[in-house]
């Protein structure tokens, strides 16, 4: 077993799994000091993508259930599907063709499985996880807000994406547009969240 685990074609595997036994330990040593990984990591980048105006990289994300889990708990999750698909290939592998497969064919496997698997069981931990529903807000409730284009340039009529924070901490990321022709909004632009229309927000220029 343990030449199995750390033969060449397995050893992406390994490392993986050896790095959610070492999350485990620097979580367990935290908790001791009343620390958590988890609510740090959630502190440092929480992430909530509305599902009406997910794009791009973002719609993956939310895809992927990343805005449905604590970022530590989607981290691990990711890592130990990562490492059973690949070991369950090769295994299967060994067993019918008494040999492993190259990384070529089992890293492309595994991680087809992983996105799968975030996808499906991703949501269905995020079913049974406690929630905090004061820390819960709608989108319009982001009327007012403050937020960043991280995406392009916005013109009247061809919206860009950007980053929003909310009362609790918590991103958004949401399609903006200026309130009238003639204005752009270039990446980097602070704006204010002024009109929702369908899936895109009318925006000002914010000057701090």
């Amino acid at each position: 077993m343990v030449e199995f685990l750390l033969t060449q074609a397995n050893l992406p595997f390994t490392l993986s799994l050896f790095f959610v036994l070492m999350l485990g330990v620097f979580e367990a040593l935290s908790l001791c000091i009343g620390y958590s990984l988890v609510g740090a990591l959630d502190d440092w980048a929480p992430i909530d993508i509305d599902a009406d105006s997910a794009t791009g990289l973002t719609g993956v994300a939310g895809w992927l259930c990343l805005n449905r889990l604590p970022l530590l708990i989607w981290f691990v999750l990711v890592l130990i599907s990562f490492s059973v698909a690949g070991y369950t290939a090769n295994y299967l592998s060994l067993i019918f063709n008494r040999e492993l497969l190259p990384q070529s064919a089992t890293l492309p496997i595994a991680l087809f499985i992983t996105a799968v698997s975030c996808r499906y069981l991703g949501a269905a931990i995020a079913r049974i996880l406690p929630k905090n529903e004061s820390s819960a807000i709608s989108i319009d409730g982001l009327l007012g807000s403050v937020g960043t284009v991280t995406i392009g340039c916005a013109i009247k009529g061809n919206p860009s994406e950007a980053l929003v924070q909310d009362q609790y901490h918590q991103k958004h990321y949401v399609l903006v547009e200026p309130e009238s022709a003639g204005i752009e909004f270039n990446s980097g632009t602070q704006v204010v969240l002024l009109k929702r229309e369908g899936t895109v927000w009318s925006a000002a220029r914010f000057d701090s």
